[in-house]
């Protein structure tokens, strides 16, 4: 095994440094977007709620028309 020559060990000694720099710079954002939510998820929730309640609605009233008719026949 080869060892690596002193400029590529400067070299990957200055990437690695920069790279724990970028990490250390994003920690807070990736911190701060966990905490509060974009937003944009509450919105699907809803959504997707709105459209479960409208389809229950639908077999409530189909229900509902299929009983009717049947008493009354």
């Amino acid at each position: 095994m080869a060892s690596a020559s002193p400029s590529e060990t400067r070299s990957f000694v200055a990437w690695m440094r920069a790279r724990q720099q970028r990490q250390r710079r994003h920690e807070p954002v990736i911190a701060l977007r966990h905490r509060t939510g974009d937003g944009s998820e509450a919105a699907d929730v809803h959504a997707q709620e709105q459209a479960w309640a409208q389809r229950h609605a639908q077999e409530r009233r189909l229900h509902d028309s299929a009983l009717a008719q049947l008493r009354h026949g």
